[in-house]
């Protein structure tokens, strides 16, 4: 034991490096962002996989570090880049679904009805936080913690610790990725939205038919509790689809970092 001990006290350099990937990664990605997690329970976290994710290397492929201190530090800001990076990538599908939610907020006239987001600490509208709290829910049923653990140890293989390439030829590359998929966060939510904007225009149209036909009627009494009692029926009705939409956006996230790290394999 005291072995083992004394042979981590002599990595505790590379072991430091592989933490500032790890802790970046925690940063942002779900789960391991939630408010409710300390910073003491994250750093406990990021120091056990950093240590589990050495072990598992073998001998010979270990990074040795510089010894020169600031070739030492652009590597640990590197590993922090990559881990933050990953995170990112991984927090643009909540960041899709909450867009979509507040969409259909708009549309169903939540649009002022404010709630506590319990990932972020801040008010969202209502139909969004349902959204999230749902995806977060499918996120941990279909293993997404896992499979995020499981990117983690991957990402040590694709990209070992020191080896990122952040040359000018692939800088780029990177730039272009990243804009790709930060625009398609938008793209995404309009489009898990648009089955409510569907409706709810089908509804508007109806509503006017119907305030032509019997001027008599108040629209504005009658209108918008006919509009939310539409839009809430329909949501429920397509919820199943949207279970399935959110599995195949976690496959596609996954991916997405399986590229990002591949861009940046020396």
């Amino acid at each position: 034991m005291e072995t083992v001990i004394n042979s981590w006290l002599n990595q505790l350099d590379l072991l430091l490096l592989m933490m500032s990937r790890v802790a970046g990664i925690f940063v942002l990605a779900p789960i391991f962002n939630f408010n409710g997690l300390n910073t003491t329970v994250k750093v406990g976290l990021s120091f056990l996989f950093a240590l589990l994710v050495m072990l598992s290397l073998p001998k010979g492929s270990l990074f040795v570090p510089p010894i020169d201190l600031v070739s030492y530090v652009l590597i640990l800001l590197k590993e922090i880049i990559i881990g933050i990076s990953i995170g990112f990538i991984l927090q643009l599908v909540f960041a899709a679904i909450l867009t979509a939610g507040q969409i259909i907020d708009i549309q169903l006239g939540f649009g002022i009805i404010n709630i506590m987001d319990p990932m972020w600490g801040t008010q969202v509208p209502m139909t969004a936080t349902f959204m999230q709290i749902l995806a977060l829910l499918l996120f941990v049923t279909y293993d997404g913690h896992l499979l995020l653990v499981k990117t983690l140890m991957d990402s040590f293989n694709l990209v070992p610790v020191g080896g990122a390439s952040f040359s000018l030829a692939s800088s780029g590359q990177l730039a272009d990725f990243i804009i790709r998929l930060v625009s398609g966060v938008f793209l995404t939510g309009v489009q898990l939205a648009m089955p409510i904007i569907g409706v709810i225009l089908i509804n508007d149209i109806a509503m006017g038919i119907v305030s032509r036909t019997v001027p008599q009627m108040n629209l504005f009494v009658i209108g918008i509790p006919v509009k939310i009692l539409v839009g809430v029926a329909f949501l429920w009705i397509i919820l199943p689809f949207y279970i399935d939409s959110m599995n195949r956006l976690y496959e596609i996230s996954f991916s997405n970092v399986l590229g990002f790290l591949k861009l940046l394999s020396p």
